[in-house]
C-alpha cells in the first residue's frame, strides 16, 4: 500500500489514471478532502489536499514512486510505502493477476 497526498483531487486523479494504465497498480482509492498540517521551510503550512491510497505489488513500489515524482506538482512530494501484513487472499491474487 502506498500513500500519497496531492494537491487536488484533478491532480490526485490524473496520477491514479497514469498508475493504472501502465499497470504499476491495480486499484486507487482517491480520498477527495484531506486536512494536511506540516512545517514547510520553517513555517507551520495548513492545506487541503487529496489523498491517495495506491494497491500494487512490493516490486513495483519503486517505479510507482518514479512516476508519482514525475507527474507531481510538489517539490517534495508525501509518498509511503507500508507493508500489508495480511487480508484476504483472494484480493492478493486479484491484484497479481492485474497488474503482471
Amino acid at each position: 500500500m502506498i500513500f500519497c497526498t496531492c494537491t487536488n483531487q484533478d491532480e490526485a486523479r490524473k496520477i491514479a489514471m497514469h498508475l493504472l494504465q501502465t499497470k504499476l497498480a491495480a486499484c486507487i482509492n482517491i480520498l477527495p478532502e484531506v486536512e494536511s498540517l506540516y512545517l514547510w521551510q520553517g513555517e507551520l503550512e495548513t492545506s487541503v489536499e487529496s489523498k491517495l491510497l495506491i494497491k500494487t505489488q512490493q516490486e513495483k513500489v519503486n517505479d510507482v514512486i518514479s512516476t508519482i515524482k514525475l507527474h507531481h506538482s510538489y517539490d517534495v512530494p508525501e509518498i509511503q510505502a507500508v507493508p500489508v501484513i495480511a487480508g484476504n487472499p483472494d484480493y492478493f491474487n486479484w491484484i497479481d493477476k492485474v497488474i503482471s
